[in-house]
This record gives C-alpha cells, sequence and structure tokens, in this order.
C-alpha cells in the first residue's frame, strides 16, 4: 500500500508541471512585441494625396498590419516575419478624411497604431472633389458598369474632369447628347453638371430638406434673350422673351418683346455678342448693368441675389364660350411650389373649361412640382395611379428586386406644401402645351405622365428637347469649398411603361415663334395676347374660330434680320 501511495504521487506531480508548462506556453505575452517603430503611439501623420510614407520597424514574431480606410490609403503589405521590416503606406483620395494603421504582433497582448491624414497639393486642389464624384459616379450613375472601367485623370479640373470622363463613354447615348455643327464639325454637351457654389447663396439640393425652400441666385431676371443679328451692318440685338415677376429687369419696366441695343453703353457686335449675352443671363456675382432699347431709352439692372420666380404670367379669360386659363412657367422650382398651387386654386376657383400650359421656355427641374401641376390637371380620378417609374443603374435594380419605382399622382396630401390638392385639382381631360427646343426634362415629364393615363396632350410650337433622364443630386464640401452635383442618375416612364422620348415629343401644330410665318422674324408680343403666335394658335384649337394670326397677313419687315444660335449655358433638369 505505501508504495502504490508513492507512485500515485509521483504521477500526480508528473501531471501538475504538464499543465503548468502547457499554460505558460498558452500565456499571452505582454506588450507589442514591437521595437525601433519610426511612429509615436497615437500619432497622426499627413501624407500628400498620391504620395507614400515608410515607416520602419522590428518585430519579436510574425505580425499582421491593416488600415480603418482602404479607399483613403493602400498598405504595400499586410503580414511579415521576425525581425526588421519596413511598410509603404500609399495615400489616396476618398470621402474618408483620416485612416487608423494598426500592426498586432502573434502572441502579444497590444497592438501598436497610428493615424494617417490626407492632404492636397495646392495644385491639385481638384483631385478632392475629383475623387468624390468618382464614388458617386461609380454607386450611382445610371451607366456606371462601363463607368467603373474607366481609368479617369484627377489632375483636370473639376468641371473638365465630369465633361471629358462621362463624353469619353458610350453607352451614356442619354446624358451625352451629340450636336453637328454647321461647319460639320461634331461637339458633345452633357446633362450632367456640376458647379462650385457661391458660399454666400443656398444650395439648390433637396437634401436634408423636409420643405423644399426658396434659393438665391444671381439674375438680372431675364427669361430668355434671342441674340438678332441685322444683316445689313456688324451690329446686333437682343430681344426679350420674358422677365421674372419681381426681378430688377421686371422692376425697371424691362418686358417680352422689347429689344436691347446696348449694353453698358456699347453697341452688341456679332463678334462679341456671345459673352455679353452669357453675362445678362447667367450672372455669377453682384453686378449692376446699363442697357438701351431701340428707342435708346436707358434702363439700369442689378443682378440681385433674388429669389427667382418662375411663374412668369396667368390669366383666365372668357373666350367664344369657353373659360380658358393660361399659365406660362419657366422652370419646375419647388420653392415657389406656393405660387404655381396658387395658380390652380385660382384656374379652379374660376370654373376654366380649358387650359393652355406655356412651356417653352422651360427646362425642368423638380420632379415633384411636375407631379403638382400633373395631379392639378388630372384631378381626385387618377389619385395613386403612376404618374412616373424610374428605372437605375443596374447595381441598384437588382438591390429593389428589378421593379421599378414608382411616384404617384397626388390629391389628398402634396407633402411639399403639406395640404391637399382639392382646391386645384380641375379634372381636364384635355391639355394644350406650347413648346420649343428649350422645353425639356421635367416639362417633357408632365407631357409624358399625362398621356400615360390618357389624358390628351396637344403640343403646339417646336420639337422638344429630348430628355428623357433625371438626376439625383448631392453636395460635397472640401478645402476647396462647396460643390454641386447632379449627374443622370435613371430613366424615367409613365404610366404605360413608354420612356424613350429621347428625341423629344413632336409637335401636332409646328409653329417657330422666330418666323411663325415661314419667313423673317418678325418679334415676340407679350404673352397671352391675340396675335402672340402659339396662343393664338391653341386658341384657334379650344374655340373652333379662326385665330388673328389666321386671319392676318405678314407685316412687312424693313431689314432682313437673321436668328443667332444661343450657347447652351442653363443646366437643364429632372431632379429627385
Amino acid at each position: 500500500m505505501k508504495i502504490t501511495s508513492y507512485k500515485l504521487s509521483g504521477v500526480l506531480l508528473i501531471l501538475l508541471t504538464t499543465i503548468l508548462m502547457s499554460c505558460k506556453d498558452d500565456e499571452t505575452l505582454q506588450g507589442s512585441g514591437i521595437t525601433k517603430q519610426e511612429w509615436s503611439e497615437g500619432q497622426t501623420y499627413t501624407i500628400l494625396a498620391g504620395k507614400e510614407k515608410t515607416v520602419a520597424f522590428t518585430t519579436k514574431a510574425s505580425w499582421i498590419a491593416q488600415s480603418s480606410s482602404s479607399t483613403l490609403v493602400s498598405l504595400n503589405k499586410n503580414s511579415g516575419g521576425a525581425g526588421q521590416n519596413t511598410l509603404i503606406i500609399r495615400a489616396h483620395n476618398s470621402s474618408d478624411k483620416e485612416a487608423i494603421i494598426t500592426i498586432r504582433v502573434s502572441g502579444y497582448s497590444t497592438q501598436s497604431s497610428f493615424k494617417v491624414k490626407i492632404k492636397i497639393n495646392e495644385e491639385d486642389k481638384d483631385r478632392e472633389i475629383n475623387y468624390l464624384v468618382d464614388d458617386y459616379l461609380k454607386r450611382m450613375y445610371l451607366w456606371n458598369e462601363e463607368y467603373k472601367t474607366l481609368t479617369p485623370d484627377f489632375t483636370l479640373a473639376y468641371d473638365k474632369f465630369v465633361k471629358q470622363t462621362l463624353v469619353s463613354m458610350r453607352t451614356n447615348n442619354l446624358d451625352k447628347k451629340v450636336h453637328q455643327e454647321s461647319d460639320g464639325q461634331i461637339r458633345y454637351s452633357l446633362y450632367s453638371y456640376i458647379r462650385k457654389l457661391d458660399p454666400d447663396l443656398q444650395s439648390d439640393t433637396r437634401a436634408g430638406k423636409d420643405k423644399i425652400e426658396k434659393e438665391k441666385e444671381y439674375s438680372y431676371g431675364f427669361v430668355g434673350l434671342q441674340p438678332v443679328q441685322e444683316l445689313s451692318s456688324s451690329k446686333g440685338f437682343f430681344v426679350i422673351q420674358g422677365v421674372h415677376p419681381g426681378s430688377s429687369a421686371d422692376q425697371a419696366g424691362l418686358k417680352r418683346g422689347m429689344e436691347i441695343h446696348k449694353v453698358g453703353g456699347e453697341s452688341i457686335s456679332i463678334e462679341e455678342w456671345e459673352d455679353i449675352y452669357i453675362s445678362l443671363i447667367a450672372g455669377d456675382s453682384r453686378s449692376t448693368q446699363q442697357v438701351t432699347d431701340k428707342d435708346g431709352k436707358v434702363y439700369n439692372i442689378n443682378s440681385g441675389p433674388i429669389e427667382v420666380n418662375p411663374v412668369i404670367y396667368s390669366h383666365v379669360k372668357n373666350i367664344h364660350s369657353h373659360r380658358i386659363g393660361y399659365l406660362v412657367y419657366s422652370k419646375f422650382d419647388a420653392g415657389f411650389d406656393q405660387e404655381l398651387f396658387d395658380v390652380f386654386k385660382k384656374f379652379k376657383k374660376e370654373n376654366i373649361t380649358d387650359l393652355i400650359l406655356d412651356l417653352r421656355y422651360n427646362g425642368g427641374g423638380h420632379v415633384i412640382s411636375a407631379q403638382l401641376i400633373s395631379s392639378c390637371i388630372a384631378g381626385s380620378t387618377y389619385e395613386g395611379k403612376v404618374f412616373s417609374s424610374y428605372r437605375y443603374n443596374e447595381e441598384r435594380m437588382k438591390a429593389i428586386g428589378n421593379k421599378k419605382r414608382t411616384d404617384p399622382f397626388l390629391y389628398s396630401t402634396y407633402e411639399n406644401l403639406n395640404t391637399s390638392l382639392a382646391e386645384g385639382a380641375m379634372n381636364l381631360s384635355k391639355v394644350y402645351c406650347l413648346v420649343s427646343g428649350q422645353t425639356a426634362s421635367a416639362s417633357e415629364l408632365v407631357i409624358n405622365s399625362l398621356r400615360g393615363i390618357d389624358i390628351e396632350v396637344i403640343l403646339i410650337g417646336g420639337q422638344t428637347n429630348g430628355k428623357n433622364v433625371g438626376m439625383e443630386g448631392t453636395e460635397f464640401t472640401t478645402k476647396a469649398g462647396t460643390y454641386e452635383f447632379f449627374p443622370i442618375t435613371f430613366q424615367s416612364y409613365n404610366a404605360k411603361d413608354f420612356g424613350d422620348y429621347e428625341n423629344g415629343f413632336d409637335p401636332d401644330h409646328i409653329i417657330n415663334e422666330n418666323n411663325p410665318r415661314g419667313k423673317q422674324f418678325e418679334g415676340y408680343k407679350e404673352f397671352g395676347a391675340e396675335d402672340e403666335p402659339l396662343y393664338a394658335k391653341a386658341i384657334g384649337l379650344i374655340t373652333g374660330k379662326p385665330s388673328k394670326m389666321d386671319r392676318s397677313t405678314r407685316a412687312e419687315i424693313e431689314q432682313p434680320k437673321l436668328i443667332l444660335q444661343v450657347p447652351e449655358i442653363r443646366q437643364i433638369g429632372m431632379i429627385k
């Protein structure tokens, strides 16, 4: 028995020793296991975008490294063995502002880390916004599959980066438009656009807003100007197509049809008219200007900034037993939805029987304002039916089960005004639209959506622009400023699933307001005048009576005049 007891004690001692030795082998060593590192724990280091930083260190065992932002920095390797090591960190640019680099040595209890921030070279200040634009296009652009195969030049200026990169693509033919010049040259234009915002002006994007507010912009108040050349001289002039209510041009007494023959006291030469035109139409700062009409009267105007009211003109008239409502609307600006809805409430209150909607100078805007107009025209019968549906890129469509998202015709509640549309709902079966090549985007969306529920839309004027795609905009703020980016992200369809109107809608009745009788330029009549060509045609179609234009003959023209093609400087939008 005694011998057996000794043997048992020995076995127990061996087992205890083995367990203790095993525990010692599994014990995690204290510290990081790193020595001679070329960084201080928790320190932040700045690297120029596109440049590298190399750090050396020694480890007591194998190690692994990782970055908290693979889009901001990349590492030349993620692991290594014991001994002397180097790690190369390359800086990129992304929406991330900083990355944390961590290194952990096998068997040691703590990791070592330091931060990396990116600095933009002043010479390459556009790189930061270009990287952000690139990331957004990869996720949101309607043709992102091809876009992701490109190798963009991030050194370009931000506006050139957008244009040159997207124009280089093949599949984005609904965004990239081809134009053939009179000299046979081919040029391209894009609907997608980017602009740097003036810090004194608010953004036009809907991001983060429950209700879209009025925004300010620099504008003298011209809806449009038509440049005209007198063929007998090298001089030209601008004919005013309309003015925004309450603008400086309006307050000065300038009106549709008036001619501007001098700007800043100087005559308008054919060699310089484009620059003068741009300065009057697309203001980019606070400025004052002096314009002179054909009779020598001088008008002093300023560019604000102002809230540009797109509800240009409206009236209700009794003509041959018809109560006809007429609205001139220049932009689908949801900040002015109340002013727009007030017009439709007036139409409803005065029991109009027919509607003429003048969209000839309307390049589009917010989709919800198009819903407002269309829903008021259609009325309660169509509440909840498909106003429009939207196709996105393949990745986004897959995420929503490849089923188009839809917007309905509204009636009970219009969220942007937090009201019912009952006071403006007219339940019309037909509408007359005055259109031109400037009629685009949300304007065409109204036409297509109403036709989708079999409301008859009679088009009078010229072929529309053909923009059947829209934008979901965003804002980016960098060290260089704040930018507004609106790339094409969706295509729109009506309730009949028709959305292929990229060549525009053909007018039912062709009239060119610049030469309505097919001869020469005759100037412009006031909106709603009996002899204004497009309006007069609509009145004739409604009443079945010959219009004043049908009965009259062309006035004699004192001098032959040439209509000049205006440059494309205003963005065309269908914005969600």
